[in-house]
């Protein structure tokens, strides 16, 4: 059973590995091809299209992990049918079923990978990317490692250190400027709230100014500035679904709730992300069906054409479906497991029919 469990295990690696690294590189030019358009805006060069490419690869390759998944299966279980290498394994004394149950459990692997990623790798290196091409396209200022991010507005100088998902704005500092370059007013915050309009409500400030040889220090509680960003530097700033881990996420729409603000796009999002692991289970035991029973006669081709007609559509519809949920006020958890049910179900009715 190690053996077997090993053999295919191996050839199902390498055939995800495949279909990963083409889907991935084939989207990754696609993504290029549309940065192209931006070159010469602000400061945006070549080479930050290739950096903002290449920072949302792993994302791509999320997005892409129940297609990836089920053509990497097809492509791998397609070459142990045409050996006959399947049909051994059943003279043995192999059922389907416990075929079926050694590729998920090889598959735990990409289950797990795909969960790591979510969490840990895709979210910051999407936030870097998106930020980095807000800055340069509308050259607006500039994201220090350090020091946070600084723009200028006339002779007002805005730094915010951090931005924190719930949150808002973190550790704000305003420094504003006379015409002979003299300071004439210093805000800290602890936090601020961006609001519609695009005033920031700060809290816990401290505001002092400068009026010729007088100073004044004061502690405000709160403090509303007037709209001083221009609509670009707050997009920078803007926190969206794709840039926070699973749990941020869930934290993110805690918080929201307890504030009484929409939270159904970052709820469609967590159990989008949630449920990664599952769409490609999903997708992996989807693959048997065409390689047992009548399919298996079918050529390598129309395999891979049949799957990937069947993964894409899956991809959009399930797509479609979340964000229909959305409009029609259907909980995500529905619209995301509808999908996976009936792709489950469909499975098991096609290999129940395998003789």
């Amino acid at each position: 059973m190690r053996i077997l469990f090993r053999y295919i295990g191996t050839r199902l690696a390498w055939g995800w590995l495949l279909v990963f690294l083409i889907m991935t590189a084939l989207f990754s030019i696609l993504e290029l091809v549309g940065q192209l358009d931006d070159i010469g805006e602000g400061r945006y060069q070549i080479l930050d299209a290739f950096m903002y490419v290449a920072y949302t690869t792993p994302g791509r390759v999320l997005s892409l992990a129940a297609v990836s998944s089920l053509l990497g299966s097809i492509v791998a279980l397609g070459t142990l049918a045409n050996g006959d290498e399947l049909l051994a394994m059943r003279a043995c004394g192999f059922s389907v079923f416990r075929i079926a149950g050694v590729i998920l459990s090889a598959g735990v692997v990409l289950m797990l990978g795909v969960l790591l990623l979510a969490q840990f790798v895709v979210p910051p290196l999407e936030r870097q990317a998106r930020i980095n091409r807000e800055l340069a396209l509308a050259d607006l200022g500039t994201l220090l490692p350090e020091g946070g991010f600084w723009t200028r507005d006339n002779n007002r100088f805005i730094n915010v250190r951090s931005s924190t998902p719930g949150e808002g704005l973190g550790d704000l500092s305003v420094y504003d400027f006379d015409e002979q370059g003299k300071p004439s007013n210093y805000i800290t915050a602890r936090n601020a709230e961006i609001g519609k309009d695009g005033s920031w409500v700060c809290r816990d400030v401290r505001q002092i100014t400068f009026s010729g040889h007088r100073i004044v220090d004061q502690a405000l509680p709160t403090l509303t500035l007037d709209v001083f960003l221009k609509d670009k530097h707050v997009e920078v700033l803007n926190v969206t679904p794709s840039m926070l881990s699973i749990t941020a996420l869930y934290q993110y729409v805690q918080v929201l709730q307890k504030r009484g603000q929409n939270t159904d796009q970052y709820v469609l999002s967590l159990w989008q992300k949630l449920t990664l692991p599952l769409k490609v289970a999903a997708m992996i035991f989807f693959s048997l069906p065409f390689v047992f029973g009548k399919a298996r006669e079918a050529s390598s081709g129309r395999r891979i054409t049949l799957g990937s007609i069947i993964g894409i559509s899956y991809f959009y519809f399930d797509q479609a479906l979340g964000y229909m949920g959305l409009l029609i006020g259907l909980h995500p958890a529905f619209t995301i497991l509808l999908p996976l049910i009936i792709i489950v179900l469909m499975t098991l009715w096609l290999l129940l029919r395998v003789p």
